[in-house]
């Protein structure tokens, strides 16, 4: 496999080291040397706006059959190689969890070569039309706060040696343009983490999620999710579960359930924006839309590319 050094029942270590302004995997090896994984730990992995908030809070719903917990998201379900935040507090989180006996649920936007794989955790991996989800990245960027701007690229130029700063363009399109041009825009190589988890598709303790599936039938990807973890369907209380994961459940609740609470942006509820109704043909150009589906094809191939645009095998589709 290419990229991906397979070992059966051994922990796959990182081929590569990813850091980019948003992004820094080297965290990972400050995780193992405290431990590591552990039997029933989870990774919600994928490009940034794909839907990670969304599996997270599913993911939390289905482990507490729908009661709710105390504190934030995020306060449970830490961003682990996020570039600028608190690891060593993140890192206690994750320390005490294990001590407690509780099944650690992380997230993580990094391609799957730049994370380690160990055959005890099970990995999730969420698609999304990369169209849309340009576009909600744009939004996602361009409403981070000043000085969460200024730490980002403070902590890129000491690490990088690099001072050119991230600046989010206003104009989504000229984003768009951008981010196709520089492979990410140094953010989120979107075709470069899903050639990378595409490769792992088959493995048994990876599970490719689809927004788009979430969307057409959240329930069932809730039920999908829950074989995935080794938790019968029926157990759960499904209908309680499904209200919780409503969008606008969780929009109505943004604070608890957004990155960081929200503080790293202009607003909590800013993170949720259009949500599904975000729709690529009406915010690009054709061209862009063309550009971008070139690209896929070219990268990905004909059956990655299908599946990143609509969740679907070809033959399904």
């Amino acid at each position: 496999m290419e990229g991906i050094c397979t070992v059966e029942n051994q922990l796959l270590a990182p081929t590569r080291v990813l850091r980019d302004y948003l992004s820094n995997s080297l965290v990972w090896e400050d995780f193992l040397a405290q431990g590591g994984f552990v039997d029933g730990d989870i990774v919600v992995a994928d490009p940034f706006k794909a839907g990670t908030t969304w599996t997270q809070r599913i993911v939390q719903q289905i482990l507490h059959n729908g009661e709710e917990p105390e504190g934030g998201l995020s306060d449970t379900s830490p961003w682990l190689d996020s570039s600028w935040g608190d690891h060593a507090g993140m890192l206690k989180v994750l320390n005490e969890q294990r001590e407690a006996g509780k099944r650690r649920v992380m997230k993580s936007h990094l391609p799957a070569d730049a994370l380690p794989i160990a055959p005890e955790a099970r990995y999730v991996f969420v698609g999304r039309n990369g169209k849309d989800l340009g576009s909600s990245f744009h939004n996602y960027l361009y409403n981070f706060s000043a000085p969460t701007m200024e730490t980002i690229n403070k902590i890129h130029a000491e690490w990088s040696g690099d001072p050119t700063p991230l600046v989010i363009p206003e104009d989504m399109q000229e984003f768009f343009d951008k981010w196709l041009d520089t492979d990410g825009f140094q953010c989120c190589d979107l075709l470069d983490i899903m050639r990378s988890w595409w490769r792992l598709k088959d493995e048994p303790n990876v599970l490719l999620l689809h927004y788009g599936q979430l969307k057409r039938d959240l329930r069932g990807q809730i039920e999908r999710l829950a074989e995935f973890f080794s938790i019968d369907p029926a157990s759960l209380q499904m209908d309680v579960i499904v209200e919780h994961c409503s969008f606008d459940y969780m929009s109505e609740r943004a604070e608890k359930m957004a990155p960081f609470g929200g503080a790293h942006m202009s607003s909590a509820k800013a993170f949720f924006h259009k949500g599904l109704k975000r729709d690529h043909r009406t915010e690009l150009r054709p061209e862009q839309v063309e550009r971008f589906d070139r690209a896929a094809l070219q990268k990905l191939g004909a059956e990655c590319a299908h599946w990143l645009e609509t969740g679907e095998s070809p033959a399904a589709g």
